[in-house]
């Protein structure tokens, strides 16, 4: 019997361009039946480097694409994050503590734009207690005959300091290696165990996610001494005193992300985040969204789920779209 899991995907204008492919290609990799299939808009403003993504959709368009993913069936519902001020207060009071919160009540999005207050908001409005949150932009193979959700929600149930899981990250390489760009311990249990908390996939039990409270508050920042001139003046001089100065503790200013916070509970407890070790299911995540990238998506998400992939993308997390030139070729003469 499949354990109850609700599936959402948290949406923004910045998705625009590659939703409508990468979301079905992900409920259709995933063929669980889930509880509910949510997308959680984000209607906030696009803030830090989010408002210079490549070809941002505006928020009609956004909304045009929600309501289309809910006409073809991949989707259930439409949720619009509920930034009312006691809503923020109580997620953060829960999380963070309710000293930390008074800090946070202000910020909702971290120093570079990304969510904070949202991923949490969502695991909190979900049908159920295994959470699982995609971000819009991820790829995942999955073997026909595998099942990753009911393989990870095992693991869970069987060990205790697994406070988030995930498939593995990137193709398997043929002589087992790995190109993680943090640390990490194979558990011969089937997982390995990080102490880096990865927001782009992962998979939760409610209950358990919030022992990691109080979740430590970071900052980015220092107080910006060019906040004191003149408007005109304040953002060249702000990159100029950014290069200037060095950061050495936590400070007042812009929020951290909330990976480094939740790690940061990681690295101080006996939780882990864990990656199946199985080769059967494995994710990509795309670090740049520029007009090759949206190109080659349609043929990308076919290989993807046929699970090939170059020599040159294995043991890679991110995508390597360079190496990929010679498939995603031989993909489009074929088509």
């Amino acid at each position: 019997m499949n354990v109850p899991v609700s599936l959402w995907v948290l949406v923004a204008r910045t998705d625009v361009p590659y939703m409508l492919q990468t979301i079905p290609h992900l409920i259709r990799t995933c063929h669980y039946p889930f509880t509910e299939r949510v997308l959680a808009m984000d209607t906030a403003p696009l803030s830090g480097d989010k408002r210079h993504r490549y070809n941002t959709g505006t928020q009609q368009q956004l909304e045009l694409a929600c309501q289309t993913l809910i006409d073809q069936g991949f989707i259930d519902k439409i949720v619009k994050i509920d930034y009312s001020p006691a809503q923020i207060k109580n997620v953060y009071q829960k999380y963070f503590g309710t000293e930390q919160a008074q800090q946070m009540l202000n910020h909702t999005h971290n120093w570079k734009g990304s969510t904070v207050y949202a991923s949490l908001y969502c695991i909190e409005a979900s049908a159920t207690d295994h959470y699982l949150h995609f971000d819009a932009d991820m790829l995942l193979h999955q073997n026909a005959d595998y099942d990753w959700i009911s393989d990870a929600i095992q693991l869970m149930a069987s060990i205790p300091t697994i406070a988030t899981i995930r498939p593995r990250c990137g193709p398997p390489h043929p002589e087992g290696k790995s190109f993680h760009p943090n640390p990490f311990i194979k558990d011969e249990r089937g997982f390995y165990a990080h102490k880096f908390f990865s927001m782009r996939a992962y998979l939760v039990d409610r209950k358990r996610f919030a022992q990691l409270a109080p979740i430590p508050l970071m900052w980015k920042y220092y107080p910006m001494l060019s906040r004191q001139l003149p408007q005109p003046f304040q953002s060249l001089c702000a990159k100029v005193e950014r290069k200037l100065r060095r950061q050495v503790k936590p400070i007042q200013g812009a929020i951290e992300s909330f990976e480094p916070m939740t790690s940061k509970k990681l690295e101080d407890t006996s939780f882990v985040r864990a990656d199946l070790s199985s080769t059967q299911a494995w994710t990509l995540h795309p670090p740049k969204h520029d007009s090759d990238y949206i190109q080659a998506l349609p043929n990308l998400i076919k290989l993807v789920e046929q699970g090939k992939y170059p020599q040159g993308q294995a043991g890679h997390y991110d995508l390597v779209l360079d190496e990929w030139s010679e498939l995603l070729n031989f993909e489009a003469a074929d088509y």
